[in-house]
C-alpha cells in the first residue's frame, strides 16, 4: 500500500476512536481486517465525476477546522486516491442530480486500495446544495465529518446540524440522509462488517 495512504488510513481510525456519536452516545473503533475471500467489483470507478470539481474548496474548509491534520494527511495522498461511486447506481435508479453531487475515494474494501472483506471504508465527497436521500443497509457504519454546514436524519425524523469532529454511528438497517448546505461535505465514512454496495437500499 502507498506509504501516504497507509498514514491516511491509520490517522483516520485513530481519530475514530477517540470519538463518540453526541446523539446515541455510540463509539467505533478499527476492525480487524478481514482477508478478501473471492475478487469482485462494488464500484464504478472514475476521475471525471462532476463532484470532484468542489474537492479543492471542501479540502480548503476541512484544513481550517478540528480535524487540521487529518485534512493535511488526505492532501498529501490525494494523488494516490482512486474515485468511484456505487455501480449499482445509474441514473434510472437514482437520478441524475445524485451521480453528479457524489463520489467515494475507497482505501479499504473488495475493491479497493486495501483489498479486503472488511472494514469498507473511505472518503466520501458530496456537492453543496445536495440531499443523499434516506437510505440503509445491513452493515454498522461510521461517519467522522471533516467540513462545516452539513445536516443529518435518522430514522425519517428531524433534521440536525453536525459539526466538524462528529462521529455519526448508523445501526444496522437504519434509515439515514443527509443533507449540504452551501459547502460541500467531506467525511470519512467505513462499513464495520462485510457487505455489499449493491446492497444499500436507497
Amino acid at each position: 500500500m502507498d506509504p501516504a495512504v497507509k498514514a491516511l488510513l491509520d490517522l483516520t481510525w485513530s481519530e475514530v476512536g477517540t470519538r463518540t456519536d453526541r446523539h446515541s452516545g455510540a463509539t467505533a473503533s478499527r476492525p480487524a481486517l478481514e482477508p478478501l475471500q473471492r475478487e469482485r467489483v462494488d464500484s464504478r470507478p472514475g476521475d471525471d465525476f462532476p463532484v470532484l470539481a468542489h474537492l479543492d474548496a471542501a479540502l480548503r474548509l476541512a484544513r481550517d477546522g478540528e480535524l487540521a491534520a487529518l485534512a493535511e494527511t488526505f492532501a498529501a495522498a490525494r494523488g494516490a486516491l482512486k474515485w468511484s461511486q456505487n455501480a449499482a447506481y445509474d441514473e434510472d435508479s437514482v437520478g441524475r442530480k445524485l451521480l453528479d453531487n457524489y463520489a467515494y475515494a475507497c482505501l479499504s474494501g473488495p475493491d479497493c486500495l486495501q483489498p479486503c472483506e472488511a472494514p469498507l471504508g473511505g472518503y466520501i465527497l458530496l456537492g453543496p446544495n445536495f440531499e443523499y436521500p434516506d437510505h440503509n443497509h445491513a452493515p454498522r457504519e461510521v461517519y467522522l465529518v471533516l467540513t462545516p454546514g452539513t445536516r443529518w436524519c435518522l430514522d425519517s425524523g428531524e433534521w440536525f446540524d453536525v459539526a466538524v469532529g462528529d462521529l455519526i454511528v448508523h445501526e444496522p438497517w437504519q434509515m439515514h440522509a443527509t443533507r449540504t448546505g452551501e459547502h460541500p461535505f467531506l467525511a470519512f465514512a467505513a462499513w464495520l462488517e462485510r457487505g455489499e454496495r449493491s446492497a444499500i437500499r436507497i
